[in-house]
C-alpha cells in the first residue's frame, strides 16, 4: 500500500491506494469554517488545524481498513508548493511513521498531482496531452508525454484564476471560497453582461495567464457600481464570464500550437461549471477527449497524491530511509521564468 498525505494549505486530507491504484480510504477535513471569517486562509491557524486533525485522519485510515504501517510500501507526501508550515505539518508527520517502520518517502507536487486527479488510470490516455491546473494559487498548462514527468507550457504572470475569484468575491461582499460565491450569484444573473478590458501584458510566452489587471478592472467597476439585489448578480457574472473567457483563449492557442489528442483540467477552479461546460463544447468541436476532476477530487486531496506518488515510487522517484535531504518548498520549478522546464518533485 502507499500512504497519501495532504497538507499544501487549508485541507487536511489522507488516503490509502493499493498498488493497484485502488481505493481503500479517502477522507478529506476541510478547514473553510475556520478561515471563512477572515476572507482567506490564515497560514498560523490552517498550520494548527493540521495539527490537531492530522493524526486522528491517519489512525482511522488504519482503523477502518484493518491494516497497519507494516503493510506499507512507502509514504507520499505533498513536499510543495504550498503554505510552509503547513507542508512542514505533513512532511514531519510522515517523516516520523516512516522513521519507525523504515518506509520510503514519496515527495510529490501537488500542482501536478491535480492532473491524476483527472483520470483513473494515466495509461488510458494514447496520444499527446495537455494539462491545465486552475486553482487559487495556480494557473498552469503542461504537455504530459511521459509521465509521471510533464513540461510547463506556461503559466499565469501574476495571480491565479482563483485569486481573482476570491477578491471580486470579497469586493461584492461574497464569503468565501469566492469561486462558488461568485458562481451561485452568478446563476441569478438576467441581465446583459459588463464589459471588463485589462491592458494585455506582454510577455515572452504569448501562452502565458494574467489576471491582475482583470481584478483591477473589476474594482473599478465595482467602485463605480451601487451593489443592489441587481447589480450584484451582474457583475459576479460579468467577472466570471472574463474569468472564464481568458482561460479558454489561452487554451485554444496551445490546442493550435500542440494539437493534442486529450486535456486534463484540475484544481479547485476546474469545478466551476460555466468553465466545464465550454470546455466541453470547446473540446468536442476540437475532436480532443476532455477530462475533468471529478468535483470531488478538485479540491486538495490526499488520493491524488496517493496515486500520483504510487507512480513515481515505480518508476523508482523516491527518498529512501533515512532521509538526509527531504524539506518542502513552497515555491514550484515552474516559477523560474524558462519557457520550457520539465518538473519532478
Amino acid at each position: 500500500m502507499i500512504l497519501g498525505i495532504e497538507t499544501s494549505c487549508d485541507d487536511t486530507s489522507v488516503a490509502l491506494v493499493d498498488m493497484t491504484g485502488a481505493i481503500l480510504f479517502h477522507q478529506i477535513h476541510s478547514q473553510e469554517s475556520l478561515h471563512g471569517t477572515y476572507g482567506g486562509v490564515v497560514p498560523e491557524v490552517a498550520s494548527r488545524a493540521h495539527v490537531e486533525v492530522l493524526p486522528s485522519l491517519v489512525r482511522s485510515a488504519f482503523l477502518d481498513t484493518g491494516l497497519s504501517p507494516s503493510h506499507l510500501q512507502g509514504i507520499a507526501v505533498t513536499r510543495g508548493p504550498g503554505l510552509l508550515g503547513s507542508l512542514l505539518t505533513g512532511i514531519s508527520f510522515a517523516k516520523g511513521i516512516g522513521s519507525a517502520f523504515r518506509l520510503p518517502l514519496i515527495g510529490v507536487d501537488h500542482v501536478q498531482a491535480h492532473l491524476r486527479a483527472c483520470v483513473d488510470s494515466m495509461e488510458s490516455l494514447r496520444g499527446k496531452t495537455i494539462g491545465l491546473v486552475i486553482s487559487g494559487g495556480h494557473t498552469h498548462l503542461f504537455r504530459i508525454e511521459n509521465w509521471p514527468t510533464m513540461e510547463l507550457v506556461s503559466q499565469t504572470v501574476d495571480d491565479a484564476a482563483g485569486e481573482a475569484f476570491d477578491k471580486g468575491a470579497k469586493l461584492l461582499g461574497l464569503p468565501y471560497p469566492g469561486g462558488p460565491s461568485i458562481q451561485k450569484e452568478a446563476e441569478k444573473n438576467t441581465l446583459p453582461l459588463l464589459p471588463l478590458t485589462k491592458k494585455r501584458i506582454r510577455t515572452e510566452n504569448p501562452l502565458d495567464f494574467s489576471f491582475s489587471g482583470l481584478k483591477t478592472a473589476f474594482s473599478l467597476l465595482v467602485r463605480k457600481t451601487e451593489l443592489n439585489e441587481r447589480t450584484r448578480p451582474l457583475l459576479a457574472a460579468s467577472l466570471q464570464h472574463a474569468i472564464v473567457e481568458h482561460v479558454l483563449d489561452r487554451i485554444e492557442q496551445t490546442v493550435i500550437q500542440e494539437s493534442p489528442s486529450h486535456l486534463l483540467v484540475g484544481g479547485g477552479v476546474s469545478a466551476n461549471a460555466l468553465l466545464r461546460k465550454k470546455l466541453q463544447v470547446f473540446s468536442e468541436q476540437q475532436g480532443m477527449t476532455l477530462h475533468l476532476s471529478p468535483l470531488s477530487l478538485a479540491r486538495d486531496n490526499a488520493l491524488m497524491i496517493a496515486r500520483h506518488g504510487r507512480e513515481l515510487f515505480l518508476s523508482g522517484m523516491y527518498t529512501p530511509y533515512p532521509y538526509t535531504s527531504f524539506s518542502p518548498y513552497t515555491r514550484e520549478a515552474s516559477d523560474v521564468r524558462v519557457k520550457k522546464t520539465v518538473l519532478q518533485p
